[in-house]
Parts: structure tokens; C-alpha cells; sequence
């Protein structure tokens, strides 16, 4: 069930305190299981489907999950097996940005900023200027059925959006990737600059906004 009030003078930071209390009350169990779930569902109803239309192997970028963070660990297994080739996300050192470094196993991952996994530089090599990325999968703690997220409050993934933008990356399909209970009932804030999603995938269901599935 998704989780939502409907009092529209609610700031972001209490909405991330509520959204964020919604995700830690799910049991730890239960997280595991849902992620399973939910990594099936966003495999067989968008990314297959992403390979077939491609008819090549996918450029992923992809996160690796914090705390109570639905996981994606179940689909990078999958991509792997299937010969995809995946990025990660990493914040570049003095600045507020991020660079996709390439990952190919579980053990690229180190803890950076805050604690946040990241690819570890010694291990993890720069993806190429002009490699195109197909898909990314977006973490956040809430979403809407409108394609709007509410992220942590960084807006590193508003800036990794424009800036793969600029570099030619129009086509790549942003995913956003959670547990049904961080879907809001209601339309959340956003902004002018605040990264739209073309697809949100939970547990329980696959949203598609402004008719990118056809």
C-alpha cells in the first residue's frame, strides 16, 4: 500500500522523515524478499524488453543499496548473466557531481561519502566519454504515479541527468527503483530542475510516464 498524506503544506524535509520511517519499519526479512520481487518484476517487464529492442546487451548504471534501500544486488546478478555491462555512481572528490565508473562484481563497491557504497577508484576504471548508457536505475526515498521522486536532498542524480544530457545520453530510460510503500498517494514537490522519471518500478507494479512504453 502506498504511503501518502494529504496535507499539501508539508515541507520535503518532513516528507523525507516520514517516507524514510515508512521504508525502515519494513522488517529486514521481508526487505529481502520484496527486493527479489522487485528486481523480477523491473527484469521481465522492462529491461528484457529494453535488450530485445536494443538486440545487444544493455548499458546499466546501477546502485548498490544503503540501509534500508530496496536492493538491486538480485538484478545485477541477472545483468551480468546476461552479458550486460554496468556503472555505478560515484561522487567526484571537491566537487558537486558524480562519474560512472564500471563494475563488474559485487566487491567493486567501498563505502564512501556518509557511508554510501561507491566504486572503489582502484578497482572500478572511468566509463568511456562516449559509451551511451541505456538505463538508469534511480534510488530515492518516495516517488508519485506523475514520475516525480523526492531524493535525499543532494541532487546528485538531478545533475548526473543533466549532465548526461549534455553528453548525448537523450534515449536512456531513468528508472526509479523502491518499495511500494514509498509510492505517495498524492502528486509530490518538485522543481523546474528536479529529475522526471520515465519509469518507476516497485514490488507490486511497473508505472510508465508520458507514453515512453510505446
Amino acid at each position: 500500500m502506498a504511503y501518502g498524506d494529504r496535507q499539501g503544506n508539508i515541507g520535503k524535509p518532513e516528507r523525507r522523515r516520514r517516507f524514510m520511517a515508512a521504508r525502515d519499519s519494513i522488517p529486514s526479512a521481508e526487505r529481502e524478499s520484496r527486493s527479489i520481487q522487485l528486481c523480477d518484476r523491473l527484469e521481465t517487464e522492462v529491461l528484457s524488453e529494453l535488450r530485445k529492442r536494443l538486440n545487444r546487451p544493455m548499458n546499466l548504471c546501477v546502485f548498490a543499496p544503503f540501509r534500508s534501500e530496496a536492493s538491486p544486488v538480485p538484478l545485477l546478478l541477472r545483468c551480468w548473466e546476461m552479458g550486460d555491462q554496468t556503472y555505478a555512481p560515484s561522487i567526484v572528490p571537491g566537487e558537486e557531481g558524480m562519474e560512472l565508473r564500471k563494475v563488474e562484481q559485487l566487491t567493486d563497491w567501498i563505502p564512501g561519502k556518509w557511508g554510501v557504497p561507491e566504486p572503489d577508484p582502484v578497482r572500478a576504471v572511468l566509463i568511456e566519454s562516449t559509451q551511451p548508457i541505456d538505463a538508469v536505475i534511480v534510488p530515492g526515498l518516495a516517488y508519485d504515479v506523475t514520475g516525480g521522486r523526492l531524493g535525499y536532498g543532494g541532487g546528485y542524480y538531478d545533475r548526473l541527468y543533466e549532465d548526461m544530457l549534455r553528453r548525448g545520453n537523450a534515449e536512456t530510460l531513468w528508472i526509479g527503483f523502491a518499495f511500494d510503500a514509498q509510492v505517495a498517494a498524492e502528486p509530490l514537490p518538485v522543481e523546474s530542475h528536479d529529475l522526471r522519471l520515465n519509469v518507476l518500478a516497485t514490488e507490486a507494479r511497473v508505472i510508465w510516464f508520458n507514453d515512453q512504453k510505446a
